[in-house]
């Protein structure tokens, strides 16, 4: 999501955009998202000059945008709105098959085990409340700090398709991704559910490695 040099980004997609309509402003975002994460619903705030309509830009931004970015909303704000720091609460999808097809592997993530829906919920509700979650942050991220809330961590099924949805008032750099490898472990046996206690109440590090991203959607965020 956030703009790099020399790489192409949502952010600077939408930049680029702007500019061909003549609006050169900076966009901010609710939150990055890493290569190859989705987000269904994300939020980004930026000025334009007061004759644009909402409807209008909004229109003129989706023909320039697609595919890749739809614009769903557009609405005006106070001038001291911050997407990031403004938000609440925001909530995350990760999307698991068991039946690969290349028409949807890269938005979601192909697990060929089988699946204890049961075991992985017993797992995932040992993160909610609020714990420090530096053993399940990418190693670098720069915060004040790790202590986050998580509201509801379930795992449920649509279709043919396994949902885990995590809730919670933020989240560290590749937390989901951590979270969801180590409980798809879990389920394969391959690690125990007081490997987690452990790992979340940072008496050990045991496992660090970042599930696939194509799985991950920014799902909501409240404000």
């Amino acid at each position: 999501m956030q703009k790099q040099p020399a790489k192409k980004t949502v952010q600077g997609t939408i930049e680029e955009a702007l500019k061909k309509l003549n609006i050169n402003t900076k966009v901010m975002h609710a939150g990055r998202t890493d290569r190859g994460v989705h987000a269904l619903n994300q939020v980004i705030a930026f000025e334009t000059p007061d004759y644009w309509n909402e409807q209008k830009l909004k229109n003129s931004l989706n023909k320039i945008l697609k595919p890749s970015i739809y614009i769903k909303n557009l609405q005006k704000t106070h001038n001291g709105f911050n997407p990031r720091f403004d938000a609440k609460k925001r909530s995350y999808r990760y999307v698991i098959t068991n039946k690969f097809t290349p028409f949807n592997a890269n938005y979601t993530t192909f697990y060929p085990n089988q699946i204890d829906i049961g075991k992985i919920n017993k797992s995932l509700q040992l993160f909610i409340g609020m714990h420090d979650f530096e053993y399940f942050a990418k190693t670098g991220s720069e915060v004040n700090s790790y202590i986050r809330e998580i509201y509801q961590a379930k795992m449920f099924t649509y279709k043919n398709l396994y949902i885990i949805k995590i809730t919670g008032n933020g989240f560290l750099r590749g937390q989901i991704r951590l979270i969801v490898d180590f409980i798809l472990k879990i389920n394969e046996g391959k690690l125990t559910i007081n490997d987690l206690k452990n790992q979340l109440m940072k008496k050990e590090l045991i496992s660090k490695h970042l599930a696939s991203p194509n799985g991950l959607y920014l799902e909501r965020i409240w404000y």
